[in-house]
């Protein structure tokens, strides 16, 4: 195990290098951008680069060049410090498309698919390039390592039985962990489908164009449960409906009925978790959207069954992820 690793997360829409003190796992330095694989993409696509002829060699410049901002932060010289790398960096969008492992996926990270990248005369660094995990039915980058990294914390989770990992986002996941592997997953497109209803649907004139980033109102909270308890009710592709009628009939303020729909749609994703009555639930923070989550799992007579995990732990599984998997390399 090297003493220093270069942590990548390079999600869809957003990239983070942590320069990482493997002995203690201390970040020494940071690097934060919106410059996710869909952006890279797009903007490789458009061709306006003559100087990069690949993918690849573009991935390797932006790269470099937050490798450089990480010299600069921390005055250590990085050449020879290998760079891990998880999430949509293994995708087609990405530097180079690595081929799912599949399941069920050990939870020590042994069976994570990885493809070493020597270094060359353009990049000057080792790259381990983690690939994603697909089911049958589904596919996930990047929120195995973080279950992985989850895992190498907590011994209990390691060792669960019946247990189910949500990561809430735009494309939540519902992970589930049995004896110490991944034995499968969902992804709910319940972010994705909020925004769509909310900005491009019919029901756009019914709510408030944007949500409220202090804490919940009374009636916005209100409005919330009210949601949730909606969806336990009827069919979502009628409830949906539900939010016109609250305009239409002045039974809710557009910002409330904001909180309505946001009830409907948490509410129908926890639906299937909530009819498991027996299994565990472990909440992950790390979204902006995991208090509602919480909201929801009380809303639901769920909060006896289920453990929270806080955005201080939820920061630190990518990298725990990483040296964890590093070390089956």
């Amino acid at each position: 195990m090297p003493d220093f690793l270069l942590s990548c997360d390079w999600g869809t829409s957003s990239f983070r290098l942590r320069l990482v003190d493997a002995y203690d796992n201390r970040v020494v330095g940071e690097v934060l951008s919106d410059k996710g694989a869909s952006c890279m993409y797009n903007v490789w696509q458009a061709g306006n680069i003559p100087e990069v002829t690949s993918i690849e060699k573009f991935y390797f410049k932006e790269l470099q060049k937050s490798i450089h901002v990480l010299e600069n932060q921390s005055s250590f010289d990085l050449r020879g410090i290998p760079v891990i790398i998880s999430g949509m960096a293994s995708s087609v969008i990405g530097i180079r498309e690595v081929p799912y492992a599949s399941l069920p996926f050990a939870l020590d990270g042994s069976e994570a698919r990885v493809e070493y990248i020597p270094p060359s005369n353009g990049f000057p660094y080792k790259i381990y390039l983690i690939s994603g995990v697909s089911s049958s039915a589904d596919v996930m980058r990047g929120e195995e390592t973080q279950i992985v990294g989850l895992a190498s914390i907590y011994k209990d989770i390691y060792e669960a039985e019946d247990t189910v990992c949500i990561l809430p986002g735009t494309h939540s996941k519902h992970i589930r962990l049995h004896k110490k592997t991944i034995t499968d997953f969902r992804t709910y497109i319940t972010g994705e489908l909020f925004n769509v209803m909310a900005h491009h649907s019919m029901l756009k004139d019914a709510v408030s164009d944007k949500e409220s980033s202090a804490a919940l109102n009374e009636s916005q909270m209100n409005s919330f449960c009210r949601g949730i308890n909606g969806a336990k009710r009827s069919n979502l592709l009628h409830t949906l409906f539900t939010v016109r009628i609250n305009q239409l009939f002045k039974l809710l303020e557009k910002e409330e009925n904001l909180y309505y729909l946001s009830g409907l749609l948490i509410g129908t994703e926890l639906s299937e978790v909530s009819e498991n009555i027996g299994g565990r639930i472990v909440l992950c923070s790390g979204s902006n959207v995991y208090d509602l989550y919480k909201l929801a799992i009380q809303g639901m007579d769920m909060q006896s069954r289920t453990e929270l995990v806080g955005a201080e732990i939820m920061d630190k599984v990518v990298i725990q992820g990483h040296i964890a998997i590093l070390k089956h390399q």
